[in-house]
């Protein structure tokens, strides 16, 4: 794999477990010319880990964008505690409709990629996860060389939500699925930055922005049928852009307000919950705002410039 990256450029590892936001977070990503993919790696859950990969391949086709490596992780039943948000093969079952892939993904797994990739680096790696960390935590434990060229780790996960005593707090998919691996990821020592659950649903697309995306072109239109069978339970007037605003975050950190906050697991009743709270000792960088105007600019931007094998 070379790694040797672009000048002036991120270079940048997305892992996925597409997943439609990750999807839309994944064309916004390579729309960006800062941005420099090194590698994409799947992880189970919002579908299986085989079905996350045909996924991601096939987006990525789509966008004309074969040369991004790719690859699998390891298979997982997490995903028998999926809610279906996505559909049963993660794209809105419009998976069909996309264009059969050229390329296959790597022959290593995904967190051997992921450390080739990053020790093979000119620059220090930034990984935006955007699934359940699995991938990454055992990266981290059987490679931890490789965080000496982290620049920092993405994690789309938590939420800075308050709740009084008793009530419980959201239970974001990505830690849910898979707590273990959240843990170890925010205790590893690596720079961590939270985008939490909240951005996605405050920085939604209403219905109007979905009818542009529709019409905007041929990219909008394929996002537009997806979104369609997007179920949050959260974001009952529109569209939730979760992924989207830890990519955003990358290419532009000004778009948001950050703080640093305590951020700790927590299990309720076994189930691990990723908490942000307001108080000491605080040890990771969250986004606590978002500029939602500035973020839907940037979305269309990406957008327009987004060109398809269909076009």
């Amino acid at each position: 794999m070379n790694c040797k990256t672009k000048k002036n450029s991120i270079p940048v590892i997305i892992d996925v477990d597409t997943g439609i936001d990750d999807s839309v977070a994944i064309s916004i990503a390579a729309a960006c010319p800062k941005l420099n993919i090194l590698l994409v790696t799947t992880s189970c859950g919002n579908v299986g880990v085989e079905q996350a990969t045909d996924n991601v391949l096939k987006v990525l086709h789509l966008f004309g964008k074969d040369n991004i490596p790719v690859a699998k992780g390891i298979e997982t039943n997490f995903n028998k505690n999926a809610v279906k948000a996505h559909g049963d093969d993660g794209l809105g079952n419009c998976n069909k409709l996309f264009p059969q892939p050229t390329q296959q993904p790597l022959s290593d797994l995904a967190h051997v990629a992921m450390a080739n990739a990053i020790k093979s680096s000119d620059k220090k790696v930034t990984i935006v996860a955007l699934g359940p960390l699995t991938n990454i935590a055992k990266m981290l434990v059987e490679f931890p060389e490789t965080k000496n060229n982290i620049d920092k780790i993405i994690v789309m996960a938590g939420s800075i939500e308050q709740y009084k005593k008793g009530e419980l707090p959201y239970f974001g998919f990505n830690v849910k699925i898979d707590p273990a691996s959240c843990e170890t990821v925010i205790g590893s020592g690596a720079k961590v930055v939270v985008s939490p659950c909240d951005m996605g649903h405050i920085a939604k697309l209403d219905w109007q922005d979905v009818y542009r995306t529709k019409i905007t072109n041929m990219a909008g239109k394929m996002f537009e049928r997806l979104f369609r069978a997007y179920k949050d339970h959260h974001v009952k007037d529109g569209i939730a852009m979760h992924d989207s605003c830890a990519v955003s975050y990358l290419i532009d950190q000004s778009i948001f307000e950050t703080e640093y906050l305590h951020v700790f697991m927590e299990y309720y009743d076994g189930v691990g919950v990723l908490r942000c709270k307001w108080e000491e000792p605080k040890n990771i960088e969250v986004c606590t705002k978002v500029d939602i105007k500035r973020l839907k600019n940037l979305y269309f931007k990406s957008l327009k410039k987004t060109r398809t094998i269909l076009d």
